[in-house]
């Protein structure tokens, strides 16, 4: 009898019959030959490029009382009023952005997040921004140890130059 411990290792070695985590979903509707090698080419791809799907969250290093910041994220990022201000005055822990890079969305997306850091750089108002890769989750994330997920905004604005330049070894870097 084998005791796997979590999937994929089995006594410290890949196991090759080790089921993914999660299924692209392609292969939920198609498990002919062509939709076998079209999910192999997706997992491969996937594991490739551990930026492709990297997400981010952004909030407010410091707690912000400012009408005119509340403004910008009722009109920016879609909060309510009163949403947006109590999410500022929660001040790292009020998350008011969460996005995934590289998504089909991607210069939409870019765009609003260089309007932010402008507009939150111009208000001398520093950011928390934490970047988790595709396999992440924020769950794992432990809100009192924040640091090694924290990236700076220059990083960031790395990360969305690497997509735009087709350059991915940059956003490795960071």
């Amino acid at each position: 009898m084998r005791r796997v411990i979590f999937p994929g290792v089995f006594n410290g070695h890949p196991c090759r019959d080790a089921m993914p985590d999660r299924l692209p979903a392609c292969a939920g509707r198609d498990l002919s030959i062509s939709g076998i090698n079209l999910f192999l080419l997706s997992l491969a791809i996937e594991s490739l490029s551990p930026v492709a799907m990297a997400q981010i969250t952004i909030s407010c290093s410091i707690s912000v009382d400012d009408e005119a910041v509340t403004e910008f994220l009722l009109k920016y990022v879609l909060h309510s009023r009163v949403g947006a201000a109590r999410k500022l005055r929660m001040g790292e822990k009020g998350c008011f952005y969460t996005c995934s890079l590289y998504s089909d969305e991607h210069a939409k997306v870019s765009r609003l997040i260089r309007r932010m850091l402008a507009f939150f750089e111009s208000k001398d108002i520093p950011l928390t921004i934490l970047k988790i890769g595709a396999q992440d989750s924020w769950y794992e994330v432990d809100p009192e140890q924040r640091d090694p997920w924290k990236i700076s905004p220059q990083a960031l604005l790395a990360l969305l130059d690497a997509r735009s330049n087709g350059n991915t070894q940059a956003a490795f870097s960071t």
